[in-house]
């Protein structure tokens, strides 16, 4: 039996990548933390190995680096697992060695998506000095079989699926092709190690439990990395399992709102009704508050019409764009009309809708623009969502303004992190950000949303104060350009 730390490093909740910018307000726009379901469920596959587990989620709690030290310290783990991610690689990498310096003989791990077959550019471009392993997929399954390879069997090292080792400053990458864990193999996530009272419901700030339905994805939309993480493959949860766990979460934590961030959520009508019904027929009926994603390729007002009674208010729909055009390019699998369908849809069985939309692709153009600036004010979301594509390394993305010559800085620079300034071939970035903010601006200074805003504050000055200044300070800087 070992005892292994496995966390989530300390850093500021907002930080942003430079020239990534995100639009994020505590009071308007229901952004969250995540309950760290990932380390979870690496905790309850260690356990069933007979591991000693600890967990700590560093950024959600607003501790520091010290903190972090002083657990490795009096805890002595024999092996810590962090997750970490683009915007924060250089730091972690900094707690690594300091880590390492203290205590020599910790066998150390990192976990990230942009680790799943990186390339030698971007491996030889980060200091992984006192990194023993990456881990890039299916975490959950391959830390039991690199605790017993490391620790037992140190010649099957090799044989471990989706990591890369660390030793004498070279990188070993492993089979990243291999057949994916079933996600029904998985236990529930540990939830009694982490701190759920923690992650909380921005806009009702109650605490929220967040439940994958399943892994993976059918679609190969540019933006998205799901598909090449699974192998093109979709990997559905039962309904019944889903439903055990979040009953699990209501029974033995008291928590009453959901979010289900799987994109395929509504995959099967069928599906969502089985799972609707357990919840109706269930002590959970009239007790619980959920939200999920949906894909507008498969919504049906039936499928609502289920969702609404089971205790969904709220639907989280990638619109991405108002242009045919660029959702043909991204291979979305749905129309603009059919987008609109999804809200007509929504707006009859009186779900709430957070829309999600991106401009700044490759090909867009002024048109592209005004279509997505129609579209959300036509659709005027309860809440809205719109970003800019970051050309991560090895993404697909970064490969489509590659070939368009579009990238204009390196991504790395003294141990920093700096997103190259994206415009696209007829755009510059400059124009792009103007064009955000005064259609955030419109979008939240219209007279339909203002006045559901104040259907929804009149009972709370604060909020609406806070929307008052919010919208006054988007005018001044749409004013400043």
């Amino acid at each position: 039996m070992k005892k292994i730390m496995l966390c989530s490093p300390p850093g500021d909740l907002s930080v942003n990548i430079k020239n990534r910018y995100k639009y994020r307000t505590e009071d308007i726009i229901p952004h969250s933390m995540r309950a760290c379901n990932d380390l979870g469920y690496i905790a309850s596959m260690l356990r069933n190995a007979e591991h000693e587990v600890f967990l700590r989620d560093y950024k959600i709690e607003e501790k520091t680096a010290l903190d972090l030290l002083d657990d490795v310290l009096t805890n002595c783990p024999d092996m810590l697992l962090m997750k970490t991610d683009i915007a924060n690689i250089f730091e972690d990498l900094k707690l690594v060695r300091m880590i390492k310096s203290s205590n020599p003989q910790i066998v150390i791990i990192l976990k990230s998506d942009m680790f799943f077959d990186a390339s030698e550019e971007l491996l030889c471009s980060l200091p992984m000095g006192g990194v023993d392993y990456l881990i890039g997929s299916d975490a959950a399954f391959v830390m039991p079989l690199l605790v017993q390879a490391h620790y037992e069997t140190p010649e099957m090292l090799y044989q471990v699926p989706f990591i890369t080792i660390c030793k004498n400053g070279m990188m070993h990458k492993t089979n990243f092709h291999a057949p994916h864990g079933n996600i029904n193999d998985l236990p529930f996530p540990a939830r009694d190690l982490m701190p759920n009272e923690k992650y909380v419901r921005p806009d009702n700030k109650k605490p929220i439990a967040t439940i994958i339905t399943a892994k993976g994805c059918p679609y190969t939309c540019l933006h998205c990395k799901e598909h090449i993480l699974a192998d093109c493959t979709m990997n559905v949860r039962p309904a019944k399992k889903v439903f055990d766990e979040m009953y699990e979460c209501y029974q033995k934590y008291g928590i009453k709102n959901f979010y289900f961030p799987s994109d395929t959520f509504n995959h099967n009508e069928k599906w969502v009704e089985e799972f609707c019904d357990y919840i109706i027929e269930s002590p959970m009926n009239g007790q619980v508050d959920w939200i999920a994603n949906v894909n507008v390729a498969s919504f049906t007002e039936y499928m609502s019409m289920e969702m609404r009674n089971a205790g969904c208010s709220m639907i989280v729909v990638r619109f991405e764009s108002g242009s045919d055009d660029t959702l043909v390019r991204l291979d979305r699998r749905f129309s603009v009309d059919e987008s609109l369908n999804v809200v007509d849809i929504a707006r009859k069985n009186k779900l709430k809708i957070f829309g999600l939309f991106s401009v700044g692709l490759p090909w867009e153009t002024e048109a592209h623009l005004i279509a997505t600036k129609k579209l959300i004010l036509k659709i005027c979301p309860d809440f809205v969502s719109l970003t800019f594509p970051v050309a991560y390394p090895d993404s697909v993305i970064e490969k489509n303004f590659r070939d368009e010559n579009i990238l204009r800085e390196s991504l790395f620079e003294n141990e920093t992190i700096k997103i190259p300034a994206l415009g696209t071939k007829f755009l510059t970035h400059k124009k792009l950000k103007a064009f955000r903010k005064k259609t955030l601006f419109l979008y939240y200074a219209s007279p339909r949303y203002f006045f559901r805003t104040i259907a929804e504050t009149y009972r709370n000055p604060k909020k609406f104060k806070d929307y008052i200044l919010f919208v006054w300070d988007l005018f001044k800087k749409q004013r400043a350009d």
